[in-house]
């Protein structure tokens, strides 16, 4: 986990990744395909923060709480050694600070988008 820990050393990796997308998928190697690419790496870095954020916040424990407690009542083969009420809901599954990453590295990357994107149109 040291390697997460260095925040600076993941952004220089994400664009190192967005880098090498841009030489292997790039029609034309100008700055239009290198946004394109840094655009892709970045909101998927926070598509997955904010849903990460979402089941952190709970939003959905009461659901699977209820689809596990109908599964049990409405099971004709009950196991009764599975305490269903004891599985960790999908907000203890998420560690806490799992959604920060994922958001700090894609507004940090969504930063590095908007200052190439000024500089593309400002050219």
């Amino acid at each position: 986990m040291t390697i997460i820990k260095n925040k600076w050393l993941i952004f220089s990796l994400n664009m190192a990744i967005v880098s090498i997308l841009f030489i292997v998928l790039a029609p034309a190697y100008d700055l239009f395909h290198y946004i394109n690419q840094l655009f892709y790496i970045a909101y998927f870095y926070i598509f997955i923060g904010i849903i990460m954020w979402v089941v952190r916040g709970g939003f959905f424990d009461g659901i699977t709480y209820g689809f596990r407690r109908f599964t049990n009542r409405m099971s004709k083969q009950r196991d009764y050694l599975d305490d269903w009420e004891e599985k960790p809901l999908p907000s203890q599954t998420v560690h806490q600070s799992l959604p920060k990453f994922f958001l700090f590295h894609g507004t940090l990357l969504s930063i590095s988008l908007l200052a190439l994107l000024f500089l593309y149109y400002s050219a």
